[in-house]
């Protein structure tokens, strides 16, 4: 669902949340009544200790959303900037000041900002160039084997199952001649997002570790 611009991920009244909560439900009037009532907890829950039973579901999310937003925060309103940064000089009359400092910190957020979204996958520029394909070959898929290819089964599995006493040996696309190709060339791409995601993250923890002190106004 796209956001409203300026509307936070980690907000809790967001209606994705209302949209979702009815699916699979019978009655999606009292599943969203329901799930009011989560939203108004976990909102007490953000205003008495900072943080809500929600939020640690997953957290990684959470505090990339958070810190992200955060920066982005301070970058766009802050008052001052570390001393540290920029140079001294003499201004013509003559008062020692440092007013360059600014324009690097402004460098530095915007590279932890970055940073920090990269490592999203929900905010992360970089997509798989076969995500379209994939998503086409895999409802074919679907349609024709099952979501989990058990139209695939063997009798030796099927028997197995039933000695087993229930559940199903799981097929995939990539055992297909012509599904392979594009599995692997999807998975392939997603190993490097991920790679680069991690490596985003990794430089975005040093960066915090580095000017954990300075983040204040």
């Amino acid at each position: 669902m796209k956001r409203e611009k300026g509307e936070s991920a980690n907000n809790i009244w967001d209606k994705e949340g209302f949209l979702m909560c009815g699916l699979g439900e019978k009655n999606k009037i009292i599943a969203r009544i329901k799930y009011f009532r989560k939203c108004c907890r976990w909102s007490r829950q953000r205003i008495a200790r900072g943080y809500a039973d929600c939020d640690k579901w997953n957290m990684c999310r959470y505090l990339q959303n958070l810190i992200s937003d955060m920066l982005q925060d301070l970058r766009d309103k802050r008052h001052s900037s570390p001393g540290f940064l920029g140079e001294n000089y003499t201004n013509e009359d003559g008062i020692l000041v440092n007013d360059t400092c600014h324009e690097e910190w402004d460098k530095i957020l915007d590279r932890m900002i970055f940073l920090w979204r990269e490592s999203n996958e929900y905010t992360c520029t970089r997509q798989n160039p076969y995500e379209e394909e994939y998503s086409k070959a895999h409802k074919e898929f679907t349609e024709k084997y099952g979501f989990l290819g058990e139209k695939l089964q063997t009798e030796k599995e099927l028997e197995e199952n039933r000695k087993r006493g229930g559940g199903g040996t799981v097929h995939f696309m990539d055992e297909l001649p012509e599904y392979k190709e594009i599995s692997d060339q999807y998975f392939a791409e997603e190993k490097k997002i991920e790679e680069y995601r991690n490596a985003s993250k990794d430089e975005a923890m040093d960066m915090l570790k580095e000017y954990f002190f300075s983040l204040w106004d």
